[in-house]
């Protein structure tokens, strides 16, 4: 099965809707809940999305969009190794680096984000969502 690690932008999308790319983002997360991919979100990124949820639409909304990921996403732990490698990895984001050696560290094959440029790496193929469902539907 496909592994791909989802950054909090993709989940933002498919939230709070954002045109073009919440119908991208959309079919990865129904690729996820229905067992066609292995999606994997951090809690990092379940605590960045809750917080954003929370002030853009409101608190009952974040709270069922955590209760929903338990279900949907697989959820890795932050390990002390994920830190010190995003802090010796010193590219310009060090969240991003801290997402980045989690995604490693589980093997995924994809990550899954808007900001490509953030992620630099050759241990897995950084696409944006449109590009993720190109290749899914090749296979």
């Amino acid at each position: 099965m496909i592994k791909a690690y989802i950054d909090c932008n993709i989940l933002l999308d498919w939230l709070l809707d954002r045109e073009p790319f919440s119908s991208y983002s959309a079919k990865i997360i129904e690729l996820t809940e229905t067992k066609k991919i292995l999606g994997l979100v951090s809690p990092l990124t379940l605590a960045n999305t809750y917080y954003i949820i929370s002030k853009e639409l409101n608190k009952k909304i974040a709270d069922e969009f955590i209760i929903d990921s338990l279900r949907i996403f697989s959820v890795p732990g932050i390990s002390l190794k994920n830190i010190k490698e995003a802090v010796l990895n010193k590219f310009k984001d060090f969240e991003d680096d801290v997402h980045s050696a989690i995604a490693a560290e589980n093997n995924v094959d994809f990550l899954i984000t808007r900001n490509k440029k953030d992620f630099k790496n050759d241990r897995f193929k950084v696409l944006d969502a449109e590009e993720f469902l190109r290749i899914i539907e090749r296979k």
